[in-house]
């Protein structure tokens, strides 16, 4: 077709090229925004994590020839990885367990276990305080910390395996986070028992006769070359080393693979999955609004070239030509506006330095573009077909596409209202478009996700079906209204075909701005509870592997912004076949730590309902000084004491007491200074000198008090004190009736005495429980029921009672949790442990949770785990899943928009010899644009009505599930409350129309100048 014919049509391909570039550039760019958020995040958090959460690891039996072996590991590590765009670091290690002595002249004066290892990075990741590395077989550099313990410095000798080494030099790790080290503590405060590393040569494994472990930490070069498109390549890659690495190592045999890293992207693409899984959702609402606004646009270019397919029909061109070129006309226009579309996208993201990942994320970019060019031209072949036939045909055929168009239309209707219905049940069903695998992973069902966008379209495709039944009543009532409604209803019932355009196309932008505005505020809320329940309190710490000492304790209360510190004890919660998490506190730590998560949980309540009754003398605050009166009859010299305070947070503080005054009849006083700490003296130490225990020597607690500045107090002893000796291979002797104490029946070098919680020797407790709704479900638990459970491992089976039931369990990591008071673990933890006070959890309390995370991590393990209420790296990806529905409602308000505008453009040329008529008649230029104002008007209404129901529909039907799929925490958090994000919602609503009321009074104009120079007859030929 020439150019000049072209012409007539400009104004709706032109439209067509708007809305499929439209549609194109808002996925692409949505496809790179939300990558880029996504990466930033994972970076982020990346960022935070250290030692083995940080890297993978790879050991072998060391091979005899080790260069070989360690060129294979390497190349192995090249191989596995050349795929996923990651580069790493690879360091090699030698480790084994060796007999170390210390050397004095001929005499060894101390003896013991030691790990020996060879570093080959050592130098560029210690610091040597005194000395150097080891340079030769005979020498070997001590961890600073085991030098000092041991009492060796530079030029000592020691012992390793019955050879003579000297001691080059004392190291400590320049950063004991680093991943390289895999989080071993060590490298930091040297070794327990064993001690070490001792770091010797390689060329010394022969000199002492060991054949060490090989060991390859490998560490990403950069944590910014791992992005979200390549962190599941990562962890796949790694999964199959052990049958790629097959045949390709010396000593395959003894392969042990570590995977932490792995574990790290895989916790972080299993979170990423929530954002996955809106994605689909917002495209599909693109896709869906491009299609039907295509749709309506394409029938209405059928209809204004009719005349012309005539013509050409007329001179002897085949139908089947005729519908070839229109529809070949559509489908050039939609790959041109694909093309502007992407090519404009793709150029700013280079411009702006995000072209980096373009080559990879294009081609899913692509895919929305795709399917509008595709749907786009099968839609054009369809009515263009129907038109063409008619056209052949206009007295049968006409009457077959009429038949056939009234027919198909409801029956179109039915079948998506339909499938509509099945996507929707189906998503209510899984409860989220994310759903199990066959392989045990998780998968987006593609049926789930296209549920709102189709329930979003049916609704609007009802409405137009019924837009007829609407038409009439609008014109029977418009009759009794005067000639404007009258002539604006009539052409309303004449050419309803022409007209519906932006009925569809402005239904589904005001429902995709009600779906987006809902998912956004349901989201953010829903998001922010879970995250704080997830937490438990601003900051949540987690070391699982390392417990947290005393010390590092004092360190994170120590940092600035640091406002508390709470330990909790946290473990798995195993009642029958059922799973979940105990986790416990102090009632003090619950009021004034524990997050209310947005409204949902009362810490006041919930921390009256686990107190337990304090057993053990209470310290009041403020007091300064502790005088502890007791008989000790029959020891060589007195015992040293120190007394276990438990403050109200459950932070266990050792109170020394110092060397006693002697006053007559055995008895002795000591005094303490507790510093003015509150608390409850829980467990006394008791550390005797060996001696004969023939003469039965005994030990008894007679009086204590404490004193502050103003006032002094006895604290009652009356308690009954169970007798331990922490030690499985001595029993406690038999406690004096008579008064808190013991008779010393066999050598024993300390007696802890704990007070009893049930005040006789069988020390019985029933602690108060709060259990989650969850679990009072799966086990149909009231108040007052007994639930029964352990806390610690080889620990007796405890029996607690329900004292409460609330939603969900702060700082607990299932949805099926326990709390309790944290005094009963501190009890059972006194009873057992010779150095009680650490712990693997803490409630943390800050001013700035994000900047505290940051600070508090050198204060504690390397393999520790951080979180805090407001969740960054869950703000930062997941948050993206409402920037993608904001997106595809604002894609659709501008096609809206641009479909308004052709409609309008449509109106004026179909309705050029209607205006000239009445012109010809009489009706004014005011009154025309008045009769076409009121149509626009009429069916922007209805359009309006029809966007907000189905919007109200669809996000009461789909975003609760959509939300629970985003919010990958929400199994704590219960049912999910819909809200609306109404400045959102007024703001997209408000664009919309402000873009059609400047389309209308555009035409408004446009009208006025037609009605005023145009003749009867001149329409569009």
């Amino acid at each position: 077709m020439s150019l000049s014919r072209l012409r007539g049509s400009a104004p709706i391909l032109a439209t067509i090229v708007a809305v499929v570039a439209l549609v194109s550039a808002f996925a692409t760019a949505t496809v790179i925004l939300l990558d880029e958020r996504t990466t930033v995040g994972v970076t982020t958090e990346l960022a935070q994590r250290s030692g083995s959460f940080a890297a993978l690891r790879v050991t072998f039996d060391r091979a005899s020839d080790a260069e070989q072996q360690d060129a294979a590991v390497r190349a192995a590590v090249d191989r596995t990885f050349a795929g996923t765009g990651v580069h790493f670091t690879v360091i090699r290690a030698l480790e084994s367990k060796a007999v170390f002595g210390t050397v004095s002249g001929d005499a060894v004066e101390t003896a013991g276990s030691a790990t020996v290892a060879t570093f080959s990075d050592l130098a560029s990741h210690a610091v040597f305080e005194t000395g150097s590395a080891a340079q030769d077989q005979f020498e070997v550099a001590v961890q600073a910390d085991d030098a000092d313990l041991l009492g060796v410095r530079v030029g000592d000798q020691l012992t390793i395996g019955d050879q003579p080494f000297t001691v080059s030099g004392t190291w400590r790790a320049l950063d004991r986070l680093d991943p390289r080290w895999y989080g071993d503590e060590r490298v930091a405060s040297g070794g327990g028992d064993p001690l070490g590393p001792f770091v010797i040569d390689e060329s010394a494994w022969a000199w002492i006769g060991s054949v060490p472990l090989a060991t390859w930490t490998i560490v990403p070069e950069s944590i910014e070359s791992i992005t979200a498109t390549n962190l599941t390549a990562v962890t796949t890659a790694w999964a199959g080393v052990i049958e790629s690495w097959r045949g390709t190592v010396p000593e395959y045999e003894s392969m042990d693979v570590e995977q932490r890293l792995s574990r790290t992207l895989d916790e972080l693409a299993g979170r990423i999955a929530g954002l996955r899984a809106i994605e689909p959702v917002a495209f599909t609402l693109m896709v869906g609004s491009a299609l039907v606004g295509l749709s309506q646009i394409v029938q209405l270019l059928v209809v204004t070239r009719e005349r012309e397919s005539a013509l050409f029909w007329a001179r002897g061109q085949s139908p089947r030509a005729v519908a070839t070129r229109l529809t070949a006309e559509v489908g050039i226009s939609a790959v041109v506006g694909a093309v502007v579309g992407v090519g404009a996208v793709a150029a700013f993201a280079v411009a702006v330095s995000q072209g980096g990942t373009l080559t990879a994320l294009l081609p899913f970019g692509l895919i929305v573009p795709a399917l509008v060019i595709v749907g786009a031209t099968a839609t054009a072949a369809v009515f263009a077909a129907r038109s063409a036939a008619s056209i052949a045909n206009p007295s049968r055929g006409g009457r077959t596409v009429g038949r056939t168009g009234r027919v198909a239309v409801p029956g179109v209707v039915v079948l998506v209202t339909i499938g509509a219905a099945l996507a929707v049940w189906q998503l209510r069903l899984y409860g989220s478009p994310i759903v199990g695998a066959a392989d045990g992973g998780r998968i987006i069902d593609p049926v789930a996700v296209a549920a709102p966008a189709a329930a979003l379209i049916a609704i609007v495709l009802i409405s137009l079906a019924a837009f007829p039944s609407i038409v009439r009543l609008f014109a029977g009532r418009a009759a009794r209204g005067g000639p404007r409604p009258f002539l604006a209803a009539r052409t309303l019932a004449r050419n309803t075909r022409r007209v519906v355009a932006p009925l569809v196309v402005v239904a589904l932008a005001v429902g995709s701005a009600a779906i987006a505005a809902t998912f956004s505020e349901t989201w953010s809320r829903s998001f922010a509870q879970a995250a704080q329940l997830y937490a438990g309190a601003d900051v949540h710490v987690s070391s699982p592997l390392v417990p947290i000492s005393p010390s590092q304790v004092e360190a994170v209360a120590g940092t600035a912004g640091v406002t508390s510190v709470a330990p909790l004890d946290v473990q798995i919660l195993s009642v029958g076949t059922l799973r979940g998490s105990t986790l416990a506190a102090t009632p003090e730590a619950v009021r004034e730590l524990a997050t209310t998560a947005s409204g949902t949980f009362s810490p006041a309540d919930a921390a009256s309902a686990i107190q337990m009754d304090p057993v053990g003398p209470q310290v009041p605050e403020g007091t300064n000084q502790l005088t502890l009166r007791v008989e000790a009859l029959g020891f060589v010299a007195p015992p040293t004491l120190v007394a276990w305070l438990e403050d109200p947070l459950g932070r266990l503080h050792s109170v020394a007491f110092g060397t006693p005054t002697t006053e007559p009849d055995g008895v002795l006083v000591y005094v303490a200074d507790p510093g003015g700490q509150a608390g409850t003296i829980a467990s006394i130490d008791v550390r005797m000198p060996r001696q004969s225990v023939e003469d039965r020597p005994s030990f008894r607690l007679l009086e204590l008090t404490a004193a502050s500045q103003s006032t002094d107090e006895s604290l009652a002893l009356d308690q009954f004190w169970v007798l331990d000796t922490l030690s499985i291979n001595f029993d406690a002797p038999e406690p004096l009736t008579d008064a808190p104490g013991f008779v010393l029946d066999r050598q024993l070098s300390l007696i802890r005495m704990t007070a009893s919680f049930d005040g006789g020797a069988t020390d019985e407790v029933r602690p108060r429980l709060v259990v989650s709704a969850a679990l009072a479900s799966a086990l149909n638990l009231e108040i007052g029921d007994t639930v029964g459970f352990t806390i610690r491992k080889g620990q007796e089976r405890l029996v607690g009672i329900v004292a409460g039931v609330v939603a969900s369990i702060p700082g607990a990591r299932s949805s099926n949790a326990v709390l309790m008071d944290l005094s009963v673990n501190n009890h059972f933890q006194l009873r057992s442990d010779l150095v009680p006070g650490t712990t693997t959890d803490l409630w943390v309390a800050a001013e700035d949770p994000d900047r505290v995370r940051a600070d508090i991590g050198a204060s504690l393990p390397a393999d520790t785990r951080i979180d805090t209420r407001t969740d960054p790296f869950g703000a930062q990806v997941l948050g993206a899943a409402s920037v993608a529905l904001w997106a595809a409602a604002l894609c659709c308000a501008l096609i809206a928009i641009v479909a308004v505008a052709s409609a309008s453009r449509s109106r004026l040329r179909w309705g050029r010899e209607e205006i000239g008529s009445l012109r010809a008649i009489g009706v004014g230029a005011r009154d025309q644009s008045s009769i076409i104002l009121r149509e626009f008007g009429f069916v922007l209404g209805v359009a309006i009505i029809t966007g907000l129901i189905a919007g109200a529909v669809v996000s009461v039907a789909t975003v609760p599930q959509l939300v629970r799929a985003a919010v990958d925490r929400a199994y704590l958090s219960g049912e999910i409350a819909l809200a609306i994000e109404w400045t959102g919602f007024v703001a997209l609503i408000g664009l919309l129309a402000v873009g059609t009321a400047v389309v209308l009074v555009g035409l408004s104009l446009r009208v006025r100048r037609l009605a005023s120079t145009a003749l009867p007859g001149r329409g569009d030929q």
